[in-house]
C-alpha cells in the first residue's frame, strides 16, 4: 500500500490549527477522536485566541505597509494628491447637495444678484427719488422679452410702486392686506404663473425705498438646468486641470526641497577611508535635519579618529620590530650555528614582512603621499633595474617596453617605484625558469605579464585583500605586496586590475579610471 505523502501535513494540522482556515476543519467531522462536546470554557477560549490570531496579523500588515522603506518625495507627493482629490470630491459633492436636494439656497442667491444688479443701476433725482432704471444694450432683453418670467418692483415706504417691469404694476404682496417691507422672501402667483419674488431694502441716502424681484417657477428650473450643470462641469474640469499642475508644482518644490538631502547622500557615498576628514555641511540642510546631519558628523569623527589610532599603531609597530630584528641578524650572522642560514632567511622574511607593514600604513593615508608632475619611463626603468638580480636567479628574463612621448603624470615617485617593484616581483614569483615578464608602459596605463599558470577564476576577487595568499603559493611572502600595490592606485585615482591572457596573468594598471 502507497504511503500517503500528505499525511504530515494533517497530523501537523490536528496538532495546532495555526492559520485561520484550519480552524475550519477543527470540527469532529475531520478529527472523529475530538467528537465529545467542548465545554463553554473551551469555546470561549478558541473565540479568544482566534480573535488574537487576526488582532496580531492586522498589527504586522500595518507595521509592514508603513514602517517599509519607500521615497519621502512620493509619498509627501501622493499625500498632497489625495487631499486635493478628496477636497474636489466634498466641494462637488456639497455644490450637487445645494442645487439638488436644497435648490431655494441657489435660487435665493440668484434672487440676490438680480436685485444688487437693479440698486446698481437705479438713476435717482436731486430729491433722492428713483426715477429710472439704466440697463445695459446687451441685458435689456430680459425684462421687455420675457416680462412673464422676470420682473422687478421699485417701492417706496408708502407701498406704492415707482418704477416696475410692468408699468403701472402693483407691488408684490405676500398677503392680501398688500405690501409688506419686512417679508424678504415668499411666493406669489401672478397671471396664473407661479413666482418667487425677493425684497430687501435700497440702500441710498435718502427716503425709504424697496426692491423687488420676482422669478418664475420654469425660469427657475430652466436656470437651474441649463446654467448649473454645465458650471459644476467646468468646475469639475478646471479643479481636473488644477490639480495635475498642482500636482507637477508640488513635484518641482519637493525636489527642490530634497535637493540638500540628496546631495548630502553624494557626499556620504564618496567617503571612503582615504578622506574621512570630509564632513556633511549643517548650514545647507533643513533645520529639522540638522541634527542628524551633526550626528553624522559626530559618528565620523570617532570612526576617523579609531582609524587613525590604528593605523598609527600599525606604523608605530613595524618601527619598533625593524631595530630588534637587526639586532637579532647581527648576532646570528656573528654566530657559528649549524642553522645560522635558516635563521638568516627566516629574519629576512620577518623583516620584509615588517617592511610591508610599514608601507601598507603609509600608503593608507592620503597626507603621506608627495604629488607632483613626474615621468613614468625612468620610474618604470628604475623598478626594473632593481629586480634585475632577482630575476635572474629564478632564470627570468624582464622586457621592459615604454611608448615614445609620454606626458609627464602627477604622481608620488616612491610610490609609483613601489607599485612597479610589488607587480614585477609578483611576476616573477609567478614565472617558470625561462619566461619572460612584460612591462608595458603605454599613455593610458601600465600592464605587467607573466608567462605562469594564470590566476584561477575563483582567487580573483581576493587578490587584493590584505593577508591574503593563495593555497599553491610558492613565496614567503605575508599576503601584503599586491594590497599595498592597490592602495597606491586608489590614491592616485587610478585602477589596479587582475586577469588571465592566453599566457600567464596580467596586472593592468589604468590611469582613466
Amino acid at each position: 500500500m502507497r504511503s500517503d505523502p500528505f499525511a504530515w501535513r494533517r497530523n501537523e494540522r490536528a496538532r495546532r490549527p495555526w492559520r485561520d482556515s484550519d480552524w475550519r476543519h477543527w470540527d469532529a467531522a475531520a478529527h472523529p477522536e475530538c467528537a465529545e462536546p467542548r465545554r463553554r470554557g473551551d469555546e470561549r477560549a478558541l473565540r479568544r485566541e482566534i480573535r488574537w490570531r487576526r488582532r496580531l496579523a492586522w498589527h504586522l500588515l500595518h507595521h509592514r505597509r508603513h514602517h517599509q522603506g519607500g521615497s519621502l518625495g512620493g509619498r509627501l507627493l501622493a499625500t498632497f494628491i489625495v487631499a486635493s482629490l478628496l477636497s474636489i470630491v466634498l466641494a462637488a459633492v456639497a455644490l450637487e447637495t445645494v442645487f439638488n436636494w436644497h435648490p431655494s439656497l441657489a435660487l435665493s442667491h440668484g434672487l440676490g444678484q438680480q436685485a444688487a444688479w437693479i440698486e446698481s443701476h437705479l438713476d435717482f433725482d436731486a430729491a433722492g427719488r428713483p426715477v429710472a432704471l439704466r440697463e445695459p444694450a446687451d441685458t435689456a432683453w430680459v425684462y421687455t422679452a420675457a416680462t412673464r418670467d422676470w420682473k422687478y418692483r421699485v417701492v417706496d415706504g408708502h407701498g406704492a410702486a415707482v418704477l416696475s417691469s410692468d408699468a403701472g404694476a402693483p407691488p408684490f404682496a405676500a398677503t392680501p392686506g398688500g405690501f409688506d417691507g419686512t417679508r424678504e422672501h415668499f411666493d406669489v402667483v401672478d397671471d396664473g404663473l407661479p413666482l418667487h419674488v425677493l425684497t430687501r431694502p435700497l440702500e441710498h441716502a435718502g427716503p425709504q425705498y424697496y426692491v423687488q424681484v420676482a422669478i418664475s417657477d420654469r425660469a427657475a428650473a430652466l436656470f437651474s438646468g441649463a446654467a448649473v450643470g454645465p458650471i459644476l462641469k467646468n468646475a469639475l474640469v478646471i479643479a481636473a486641470i488644477s490639480l495635475v499642475l498642482f500636482a507637477m508644482g508640488v513635484h518641482a518644490t519637493l525636489g527642490h526641497l530634497l535637493l540638500p538631502l540628496r546631495r548630502a547622500s553624494d557626499a556620504a557615498s564618496r567617503i571612503a577611508p582615504r578622506n574621512l576628514e570630509t564632513r556633511l555641511s549643517e548650514s545647507t540642510m533643513p533645520r529639522e535635519l540638522r541634527p542628524l546631519t551633526r550626528a553624522f558628523n559626530e559618528a565620523l569623527d570617532r570612526l576617523q579618529q579609531g582609524y587613525r589610532v590604528q593605523q598609527e599603531f600599525l606604523a608605530a609597530a613595524a618601527h619598533e620590530l625593524k631595530t630588534p630584528l637587526a639586532l637579532i641578524r647581527g648576532q646570528v650572522e656573528l654566530s657559528e650555528s649549524d642553522d645560522r642560514d635558516l635563521l638568516l632567511a627566516d629574519l629576512d622574511r620577518m623583516a620584509r614582512q615588517v617592511h610591508q607593514l610599514l608601507h601598507l600604513a603609509e600608503v593608507s593615508e592620503a597626507h603621506n603621499f608627495k604629488m607632483a608632475e613626474i615621468d613614468l619611463g625612468p620610474a618604470a626603468t628604475e623598478a626594473t633595474t632593481f629586480l634585475q638580480r632577482l630575476a635572474q636567479r629564478a632564470g627570468v628574463h624582464l622586457d621592459v617596453r615604454v611608448a615614445e612621448g609620454l606626458a609627464p603624470r602627477r604622481a608620488d615617485r616612491g610610490a609609483v617605484f613601489v607599485l612597479l617593484k610589488n607587480l614585477i616581483e609578483n611576476a616573477i614569483q609567478h614565472s617558470p625558469r625561462g619566461a619572460v615578464v612584460t612591462v608595458d608602459l603605454r599613455a593610458n596605463g601600465v600592464s605587467v605579464r607573466d608567462e605562469g599558470e594564470g590566476i584561477p577564476p575563483e582567487h580573483l576577487p581576493e587578490l587584493f585583500k590584505r593577508f591574503w595568499r593563495g593555497a599553491a603559493r610558492r613565496d614567503t611572502g605575508a599576503g601584503l605586496g599586491l594590497a599595498i600595490c592597490h592602495e597606491i592606485a586608489l590614491a592616485h585615482g587610478w585602477s589596479l586590475v587582475a586577469r588571465n591572457g592566453t599566457v600567464g596573468a596580467e596586472f593592468l594598471v589604468s590611469f582613466e579610471h
